[in-house]
């Protein structure tokens, strides 16, 4: 009778072990499939952000914000491929605040950004990439 009783517990020990071993292998594969929807997510808006940022169109629609200004407002306007470095002399506050305006709704990054003030007018120098 006394190894009836030890076979019964051995079982019931491995009955335990194997439904603890499940428990935990469901846990964790429940965790890797989170953790894989996560960063499929981040790699699609990696995907996206990067699609946007290296648009096609940028520079014509920084030659058109800038064909608003009479060319005696313009003193440098250089594009190197993926920048553009822009300095405008004597702008009026409103055309100022119009082409600020404008470069910031596009996609780039502004590496150097300066303005000053001469009376009435403004000096607007930038650095712009994208």
């Amino acid at each position: 009778m006394n190894k009836n009783i030890l076979v019964v517990a051995i079982s019931f020990a491995f009955l335990f072990a194997s439904v603890i071993f499940s428990f935990t292998q469901k846990s964790a594969l429940n965790d890797t499939i989170k953790r894989v929807k996560q960063e499929s997510f981040e790699v699609n808006q990696v995907a996206s952000l990067q699609n946007l940022w290296k648009a096609k169109g940028i520079k014509s629609k920084i030659e058109n914000i800038l064909k608003t200004l009479p060319s005696s407002k313009k003193e440098r306007v250089n594009f190197k491929r993926n920048k553009v470095d822009i300095k405008l002399n004597n702008l009026s506050d409103k055309e100022l605040n119009r082409v600020l305006t404008k470069l910031v709704m596009l996609p780039v990054q502004f590496r150097g950004l300066n303005i000053t003030r001469n009376k009435e007018e403004f000096i607007l120098e930038c650095l712009c990439v994208w």
